[in-house]
């Protein structure tokens, strides 16, 4: 059973299984600033679990 993380129809690859998906967020985060506070949904994909992080809209202001 692998993880992916889905970024912006992008796929990238569990860069540790150890980790948490919030520790995977801050890690990605670094490259995609705008993932601080992204949101994380969960899917299951046959064994796979996939990890949509979905930037989170709010207002300026």
């Amino acid at each position: 059973m692998a993880r992916k993380f889905i970024y912006e129809n992008r796929e990238f690859p569990d860069p540790d299984p150890n980790l948490s998906t919030e520790e995977v967020k801050k890690m990605m985060a670094d490259f995609f600033p705008e993932l601080v506070n992204a949101e994380v949904r969960e899917h299951h994909e046959g064994e796979d679990t996939l990890y949509e992080l979905v930037k989170r809209v709010g207002t300026k202001g």
